[in-house]
């Protein structure tokens, strides 16, 4: 698995999971991801992925962002999802 991580979030395909491992960025777009709650280390679902924008489940809500930003999104592939650390990040 270390082969392929980290890579461009959007070049992940519709029903991944994985987790968040930087945002190569400047600081204006890094601050907007954050916001989103796509920060290190957090785990997403990727619902939609190919052409057009990036749809993503992240901490139980629906987000959807451009390719631009998913392509400065770094991630990892997960292993299959532990509920009880998804619980952690919500709350």
């Amino acid at each position: 698995m270390k082969d392929d991580c980290p890579k461009k979030l959007c070049s992940f395909p519709t029903g991944s999971r994985v987790r968040i491992s930087e945002v190569c960025a400047g600081s204006c777009a890094r601050c907007r991801v954050f916001s989103l709650g796509l920060t290190p280390g957090t785990a997403v679902e990727v619902v939609h992925s190919g052409s057009g924008p990036c749809r993503l489940k992240v901490r139980g809500s629906d987000l959807i962002i451009g390719q631009g930003l998913a392509s400065k999104i770094m991630a990892c592939a997960a292993e299959a999802a532990d509920p009880e650390a998804e619980r952690a990040e919500t709350g």
